[in-house]
């Protein structure tokens, strides 16, 4: 009986997620109650939409697998996705399906474990993998393939048989042309045109999109910074929410994405006044790194060859994410 069954959202951080459920149950009267998790205690207590974060994950291990569901509601970047999948799947709890009444989803091929939102447009033909979230007015054209754990992001267009491997994140209002493919892990940033295929791992970003790689600092012994990373690390840590930030720790490692990427651009310019363009957060995404290469850049005696060279450089002490 549905009286008895309740649904586990996990992730406190969605109310989008938990009104799509609410909106759900007002239809159908699938499960008896709601109940909100979050590994965050501070959340705990609190209510969401008039739904309770009654505990953290492992509060499933009391769930009854035989009648009740769990959805992922996590998906601010695709990695932190698949970790609260995995972690969630432990439990041996079932996925729910969460997908909007008002989403016609004839024609398309859908695995079971899936969140659509309002507005969200799946064309015939389109095959979408476990684990991926279509966002409010995101676009999935006709013959799309969509791979697991998978980020559409409000208002996203996939244009026809555009491919995503696994954990691609789509920004907000970026649109893929047709007959594309976008590597497993990969990230389009929000606005942006892809008018190329993405690799995996990599960053598409602008109008049209330039492919940067996504990239790992190497770890290494702490050192005196210079002036530049002196300066930038308190704008870098301020956008972050950050105490303090490594010199060789990765701005997107440390919670950054693509929307924080453009605001430390512009504080950079207002506090500083260091002009980046905008993939320099991409391809050089720690301080040591980018203050290379803004010293670089900066240095007019260097000839043409040499400032071409940078960017080599610093790739060496980077490893692909």
């Amino acid at each position: 009986m549905a009286l008895d069954r309740t649904l586990y959202l996990c992730g406190a951080g969605n109310s989008e997620g938990v009104r799509l459920a609410l909106t759900i149950n007002r239809r159908s009267s699938r499960w008896g109650s709601l109940a909100i998790l979050d590994d965050d205690r501070a959340r705990w207590g609190q209510r969401l939409l008039g739904v309770e974060v009654v505990g953290g994950f492992d509060v499933l291990a009391g769930a009854d697998p035989a009648r009740d569901e769990v959805a992922n509601l996590v998906a601010r970047t695709t990695a932190r996705r698949r970790a609260a999948r995995a972690k969630l799947a432990s439990y041996g709890i079932p996925f729910a399906t969460l997908i909007h009444p008002g989403v016609d989803t004839l024609g398309a091929t859908l695995a079971r474990e899936l969140i659509v939102y309002e507005g969200a447009i799946l064309a015939p033909e389109v095959e979408i993998g476990e684990g991926t979230v279509l966002f409010m007015n995101a676009v999935a054209g006709h013959e799309c393939r969509i791979g697991e754990c998978c980020v559409l992001a409000a208002g996203s267009v996939l244009n026809a048989r555009v491919v995503l491997e696994d954990g691609v994140y789509v920004g907000t209002n970026a649109a893929i042309l047709p007959e594309l493919r976008v590597g497993e892990g990969a990230t389009v940033g929000a606005c942006s045109s892809v008018v190329h295929d993405v690799p995996a791992g990599a960053t598409a970003i602008g109008v049209p999109a330039e492919v940067v790689g996504a990239r790992r600092a190497a770890r290494a012994e702490p050192r005196d910074p210079d002036t530049l990373e002196r300066a930038m690390a308190p704008v870098w840590a301020a956008v972050l929410g950050r105490a303090s930030i490594g010199a060789t720790e990765s701005f997107f490692d440390a919670g950054g994405n693509s929307l924080l990427a453009l605001q430390t651009r512009a504080r950079l310019a207002e506090v500083l006044g260091l002009e980046l363009a905008v993939t320099d957060l991409f391809r050089f995404p720690t301080l040591r790194a980018l203050s290379i290469h803004l010293a670089r850049v900066e240095d007019a005696p260097l000839a043409a060859s040499d400032r071409a060279l940078a960017p080599r450089e610093v790739r060496r002490v980077l490893a692909r994410r």
